[in-house]
């Protein structure tokens, strides 16, 4: 060992050893050299065998630029029959769904044991109501005809009373008064015929003319005819201060208590006709009462066997729910089968006229208006081509299924044209339409495969020499072939339309005058981003101007599609030792069916929108929307 060292480094040995080593250097280059020299060969030998299929070139076009949404057929106009019984009830017979029926057809007839039983009682209630009301009528007409002879009595009796008094006011007490005045009168003179006579009385007895007899008796005559005349005129002022008074108070008394009877009359028979009255009201109600439930049950019992009210094919509510909810598990109507108030037992659509109903993103719902056109494949007439118009655009948004909870869509009507095919159509038919939703004129166009995406730069591969090199784009409007170009390539440049292979491309970076041609910019480290507003202050960029102005959505397909590779994972296919990977070059069309809209505003920014059209992959590229449009 000692030894060995001491014979490295001698002079001779040292002389020996370098020659060795050029030796090894020289071997190696030369075996570096053949490796590249037949592996670049390979290469340039496959990228010169590039078929002229695979290229072609941009161009100026025309193309129609559509969304494809899905849905079932419906009636334009159709009925809901539902039950109107009020209570549970059972089928008894039923129709056949799909049934042609005309109007007054009967559909389904329920059960009413229950309703007919309630009716027999409601009715006998409705006969006791009847009588009871008649009693009670007849009773009210006894009180007014009782009532108008109390009144006619009452009132015979004031008007007795008054003529009473009148007539001692003026007959009975100025002849009483006459008659003292008159016994006054006639008291008098005969006081004066025996005064007259008892003083010639006494010259008589005197003379002896009359005897004294004769004289006392003419005297007693005086004095009784003096007592006369003061009980006269006492009667008649006994009269004027008492009897007169106590007349006219009886008799204005007896008017009074006449006109008191005639009011207690009138007031007791307003009581008595308000009871009657009462009674009959209180009775009517009851009749009313009684009436409205036997109608009612007869009007249920009718409602009972239900029949169509126009013209259309019968399909059972148990279908119409199924296909609103397909985890409904009820079955469909039958004969026992229990039905519920207001629970919907058919439909009767309009198969003259159908709609084809279909669900579109809430992103494209500012781009479908009523009066497109529209084409309509109904998976029930394979190969058959219909069309028609928007008719009806949902005023809101519905929420996805269980699946997609966040997904928000527009219910489309489309009124499908008539033609040979409409008697095959029926309702709930599956169907897929495909809405124009633009034109493109005379635009600079690629075919769709041409277009990839790394980030938020979308490219396409452009010959140079023998290989392939990438040009930033900016697009604008898609269809399920063409994508509109922007900017990046002129008319007639050449675009690949497949995924180059590793060997292919080559390898740069992407390059700032390119990226601002699109309205992309690099940031600190090297990565392609939008350009930040103005007013936006230092810090990391928001998602939506990494990714193109908004937010962009999740693209699908394999993992990293449309991110651009690391730098140490460059050089390979599948194993990372070739020039950019294939996954960040993938193509941006594959089988999805969404694709990105991106509308640049006044600032040249492009906003983008989520567009569902055409059967195209989830990292297609992004449709752009000029400033005109």
């Amino acid at each position: 060992m000692t030894q060995a060292s001491s014979n490295l480094t001698s002079p001779r040995n040292r002389g020996s050893a370098k020659s060795t080593i050029l030796g090894l250097i020289l071997v190696a280059g030369v075996a570096g050299g053949g490796w590249w020299y037949f592996t670049q060969r390979g290469d340039s030998g496959s990228a010169s065998a590039v078929r002229t299929s695979d290229i072609t070139k941009a161009a100026l076009s025309n193309f129609d630029v559509t969304t494809t949404a899905s849905g079932e057929l419906q009636a334009l106009d159709q009925i809901e029959v539902r039950s109107t019984l009020e209570q549970q009830a059972t089928i008894v017979n039923i129709i056949e769904e799909g049934t042609t029926v005309k109007k007054g057809e009967v559909l389904c007839v329920l059960n009413t044991d229950n309703l007919e039983t309630e009716l027999d009682t409601e009715e006998a209630d409705l006969e006791s109501s009847q009588a009871a009301l008649f009693a009670a009528e007849n009773a009210y007409q006894i009180q007014v005809t009782e009532n108008e002879s109390a009144i006619r009595d009452a009132e015979l009796k004031l008007r007795l009373a008054q003529l009473t008094l009148q007539q001692w006011d003026s007959g009975d007490r100025v002849m009483k008064l006459q008659e003292l005045d008159l016994n006054i009168d006639e008291a008098n003179r005969e006081l004066t015929r025996f005064e007259a006579k008892f003083e010639k009385n006494v010259g008589l007895l005197a003379e002896g003319f009359i005897s004294k007899d004769q004289y006392d008796q003419d005297e007693l005559a005086l004095v009784k005819a003096r007592a006369r005349v003061k009980t006269v005129e006492l009667q008649k002022q006994s009269y004027i201060d008492y009897e007169q008074k106590k007349d006219r108070e009886q008799m204005e008394s007896d008017v009074a208590q006449a006109q008191a009877q005639l009011e207690n009359v009138k007031a007791q028979n307003e009581i008595k006709l308000a009871d009657k009255s009462a009674d009959r009201a209180s009775a009517n109600r009851r009749v009313v009462r009684d009436q409205a439930r036997v109608d009612k049950l007869k009007q249920q019992i009718a409602a009972s066997t239900i029949t169509a009210p126009s013209d259309g094919m019968a399909i059972y509510g148990t279908t119409i729910m199924q296909s609103r909810n397909r985890w409904s598990s009820e079955g469909p109507l039958m004969i026992g089968q229990s039905v519920y108030p207001n629970q919907l037992l058919f439909s009767l659509p309009d198969t003259s006229k159908l709609v084809a109903e279909v669900r579109v993103h809430e992103s494209l719902a500012g781009r479908i208006h009523k009066g497109i056109r529209a084409n309509v494949k109904v998976d029930a007439l394979p190969g058959v081509a219909l069309t028609g118009t928007v008719r009806e655009i949902g005023v809101l948004a519905e929420s996805g299924n269980w699946r997609d909870p966040n997904l928000r869509e527009y219910t489309v009507k489309i009124l499908l044209d008539n033609n040979e095919h409409t008697d095959s159509l029926k309702p709930s038919m599956r169907c897929e339409a495909s809405l124009l939703l633009d034109t493109v004129s005379n635009a600079l166009a690629v075919p769709v495969a041409a277009i990839f995406n790394d980030g938020p730069v979308r490219y396409v591969y452009k010959p140079k020499g023998a290989y392939f090199e990438r040009i930033p784009i900016q697009t604008g409007r898609f269809s399920e072939t063409y994508a509109e170009i922007l900017a990046g390539i002129e008319q007639g440049d050449d675009v690949l339309l497949r995924q180059p292979t590793a060997g292919e491309i080559i390898d740069k970076d992407w390059n700032q005058a390119e990226l601002e041609l699109v309205g992309l910019t690099l940031d600190e480290e090297g990565n392609p981003v939008r350009p930040m507003p103005a007013g936006m202050n230092g810090g990391a960029q928001p998602a939506a101007f990494q990714q193109g102005g908004q937010a962009q959505p999740q693209m699908g397909g394999k993992d990293g599609l449309g991110q651009r590779p690391q730098r140490g994972n460059r050089q390979g296919g599948a194993t990372g030792e070739n020039h950019q990977g294939s996954k960040a070059d993938s193509p941006a069309v594959d089988s999805t069916t969404e694709t990105t809209a991106t509308t640049t505003d006044e600032t040249n920014e492009p906003e983008s929108e989520t567009v569902t059209e055409s059967p195209v992959p989830a990292d297609k590229p992004q449709e752009t929307k000029s400033e005109g449009e």
